[in-house]
């Protein structure tokens, strides 16, 4: 049994596999509330962690304190130049975040042919995996774009200019996700701005992508506003789209699996 963790921007999400690699137990927290996170049972259920960490050192310390007590083996994700069967195009390979590593190693498992990897949390990576030219066995990770996530775009606009109207007070986009480019009030063309810009990002990825793979890549979405991306995307895109729930805590699996 295994323990993983994801520990993102905002929040910190985790997993407990078991030895057929089936999610047995999962939750999440804000990472303000870490500390009153639950990740061991009286019984216990697990017999190693591994941890990717992309919210920076004092969060990394919490979580070390959390799991002291239970003398377990920890490993501490990081990219590599090649792992569980994908290769790294970053420039130096160790500069990749950790939660995008995952996620590509779990997306390349799952279909094993070109994807675009959505993670949409507090910021939106967009990276695009090919079937190395090499060895059709093996995926490429060719690199990606980072932008500012749902909530970032709205809190950024409401508090960055005097007559826009606050995130409060903007329509709830998992209702209304209106991508009407002749938007007719401000809130409207507020969420418009957001969701064109994220769909526009995946939709200029998969193009790219398919142009440079020559065949239509599987479009994989992650993270909490994956639905409501979804959504917004235009149904050429769409159509070829699926949202994988816990796509990042899948890939710590995958490594563990490997490294065992």
């Amino acid at each position: 049994m295994l323990l993983t963790i994801d520990a993102g921007n905002t929040r910190t999400k985790w997993a407990i596999f078991d030895h057929n690699g089936e999610i047995t137990r999962h939750g999440a927290c804000v990472n303000d509330e870490l500390s009153g996170i639950v990740l061991r049972p009286e019984s216990p259920d697990y017999e190693r962690v591994i941890i990717s960490n992309v919210a920076g050192k004092a969060h990394a310390l919490k979580l070390e304190s959390i799991l002291s007590n239970h003398h377990l083996p920890i490993t501490w994700v990081s990219a590599s130049r090649e792992a569980c069967n994908v290769r790294n195009g970053y420039i130096v390979a160790e500069t990749l975040g950790t939660d995008r590593w995952a996620a590509l190693i779990a997306a390349w498992h799952m279909q094993q042919a070109a994807c675009v990897i959505v993670n949409a949390g507090t910021a939106v990576t967009v990276d695009a995996l090919s079937i190395s030219a090499k060895n059709n066995q093996q995926g490429e990770f060719l690199g990606g774009m980072i932008l500012p996530g749902v909530n970032l775009m709205l809190t950024s606009l409401g508090q960055n200019t005097a007559q826009l109207p606050k995130p409060d007070a903007v329509q709830d986009l998992n209702k209304n996700t209106s991508l009407d480019i002749f938007a007719k009030s401000t809130a409207q063309a507020i969420n418009a701005g957001v969701l064109n810009a994220i769909s526009g990002a995946i939709a200029q990825m998969t193009k790219a992508l398919e142009t440079k793979c020559g065949q239509i890549p599987y479009i994989i979405l992650s993270g909490g506003d994956a639905p409501v991306i979804q959504s917004c995307l235009i149904n050429a895109v769409k159509n070829q789209s699926v949202i994988i729930d816990h796509l990042v805590l899948k890939g710590l699996y995958l490594i563990d699996r490997f490294k065992q």
